[in-house]
């Protein structure tokens, strides 16, 4: 009995840990992202000061940094939190295992979902690097 719930914190565990990390990662990105972007504008506006038009790379930067990107970070969380769930159900007894296992094929078919998202990138043209 002591084991079966330590096997349950173990899984909990895991899952709280995925979705901080993940967070964190997350978080982190768009930090740098918003980096960049303070960067751009710091150029442009000093640029403006000087009376000086600001260099077309600047803007392509800015553009570049607005458009969508590929949701590598989702197919990450949802995955492990899919696998976290799986692991649930695998050591679950009784009604609590339906539970489990709902929400473990959910989040392995958003997984999924996302990943093909982030494989197939809907929106973007093989021409957007190009301009």
């Amino acid at each position: 009995m002591i084991s079966g719930g330590w096997d349950n914190w173990m899984v909990a565990l895991f899952i709280f840990g995925a979705v901080a990390i993940s967070m964190l990662g997350a978080g982190w990105a768009q930090w740098l992202e918003h980096k960049r972007r303070s960067q751009a504008m710091d150029v442009i506006k000093a640029a403006l000061e000087a009376g000086k038009e600001p260099p077309p790379i600047v803007y392509q930067q800015i553009n570049k940094s607005n458009s969508s990107k590929p949701p590598w970070s989702e197919v990450v969380i949802f995955t492990a939190l899919g696998f976290g769930f799986w692991i649930a159900f695998a050591n679950a007894e009784g009604d609590s295992k339906t539970a489990f296992m709902v929400v473990a094929s959910t989040m392995t078919v958003t997984a999924l979902g996302c990943l093909a998202l982030a494989i197939m990138r809907p929106g973007s043209g093989k021409n957007d690097d190009a301009e």
